[in-house]
């Protein structure tokens, strides 16, 4: 087991500024931090690689590649689910073998449920969408998922979001675009929204809850091509089925083609819609657009953020990461203390050649990074164990 630690200098700003005059550097670029505000007391640990040739992430899960339950991390890959046990860093299987995994989710209220959406084989019968009521112990196909009429197939399933204090109510984005479905079951049987006959065609969109707000669903999307924007749904109190009244949050006037990534949000910090972006990562609260994280001429490089995770003792500490549209990757896993003031960019690659940041969620007093070596069918687990110090 190999350990790295990122230890705080004791350095004063007298010598920071000495330094900074010297080497005609300036505090205010990200790329190039103040010394004394490196990353802090945190230790990353690694939980190996998933021993079988498999894949994760944009290939398999574009949005929800990976749960906690109970002592394991699960994972989506191009090759069913896989589980690490954190005690002995063991990694097992955990159903579905052999199907690409589209999501997995775990409901946040209901105990051992999850969720798996599972890529079609394009034949008239092939269920796309999975329940584990015993925490990924056992799965069983939805009775009735979205079909498709005009390709003659289920649809996949490509993220999905419970509504909160209606542990019945699923919603889930369908590959077709921005097309939302619901189920009143808990999952078994779906209809399209608004009672739609056919799903809409274009890039893969995301949806979210806040917390707090169970009559209103987020939707991020690039639609139409090179048009990024963050939507609202107000949900029918009689019909959950009936999305109404769309409003656009955030346009293209302030994202521009910057497609949302990934979607979170935190109960530790219940008002806000955390963002990852082709270049950028956006805290949007209310309609106010926030870039933590935006790539510009000269800084860090153009990396299409997927995993994001905000410190529950601090959400201003944040963890995210992701990976660049060509093979070769550096590593791209940032760290900020500050809510983007200052951003650190860390080298490690973990034994990776080209590793992808998949995903980040907590995981026990953790923050679990999911790491896909792009192009080498490998899968790794690393755990961030951070200091919960405020900078």
């Amino acid at each position: 087991m190999r350990i790295f630690k990122f230890i705080k200098p004791q350095i004063t700003r007298l010598w920071i500024a000495i330094f900074a005059i010297m080497l005609g550097a300036s505090s205010c670029n990200k790329n190039e931090l103040p010394l004394n505000e490196l990353p802090g007391n945190g230790e990353f640990i690694e939980y190996g690689f998933i021993p079988a040739t498999v894949a994760a992430g944009n290939v398999a899960s574009e949005f929800q590649s990976l749960i906690y339950h109970k002592g394991h991390v699960f994972v989506a890959t191009t090759d069913g689910i896989w589980k690490n046990n954190l005690s002995d860093k063991q990694w097992s299987r955990s159903g579905l073998d052999g199907n690409v995994i589209t999501a997995l989710y775990k409901h946040p209220e209901v105990e051992n449920k999850f969720f798996a959406g599972v890529r079609s084989d394009n034949s008239t019968s092939f269920k796309t969408l999975y329940i584990s009521n015993d925490g990924g112990s056992n799965w069983n196909a939805a009775i009735n998922p979205v079909y498709s009429n005009h390709s003659g197939r289920y649809e996949e399933y490509m993220c999905f979001a419970a509504r909160p204090g209606q542990p019945d109510h699923i919603y889930a984005n369908l590959d077709g675009g921005t097309t939302i479905a619901v189920s009143t079951d808990g999952g078994n049987k779906w209809a399209r929204m608004n009672n739609m006959e056919y799903s809409y065609f274009g890039y893969h969109s995301n949806i979210v809850f806040l917390p707090n707000n169970p009559n209103a669903i987020f939707q991020g999307a690039e639609q139409p091509l090179d048009y990024a924007w963050l939507g609202r749904y107000e949900i029918d109190q009689s019909d959950p089925v009936q999305l109404q009244n769309f409003t656009t949050i955030i346009d293209y006037t302030i994202w521009s083609n910057r497609r949302p990534n990934q979607l979170k949000a935190f109960a530790h910090s219940p008002e806000n819609l955390y963002i990852g972006q082709e270049g950028a990562l956006s805290k949007v609260t209310g309609s106010t657009n926030q870039f933590i994280y935006k790539k510009d001429d000269g800084d860090f490089p153009y990396s299409y953020i997927y995993g994001i995770w905000v410190n529950p003792a601090n959400p201003e500490h944040i963890l995210f990461g992701g990976g660049l549209s060509h093979d070769e990757q550096p590593m791209q896993l940032f760290e900020t203390l500050d809510e983007g003031k200052t951003i650190h960019q860390f080298s490690e690659k973990f034994g990776l050649e080209n590793p992808v940041v998949v995903d980040i969620i907590q995981a026990e007093q953790y923050a679990a990074i999911l790491l896909n070596d792009k192009g080498a069918g490998k899968v790794k687990l690393v755990l961030y164990k951070s200091s919960d110090k405020k900078s």
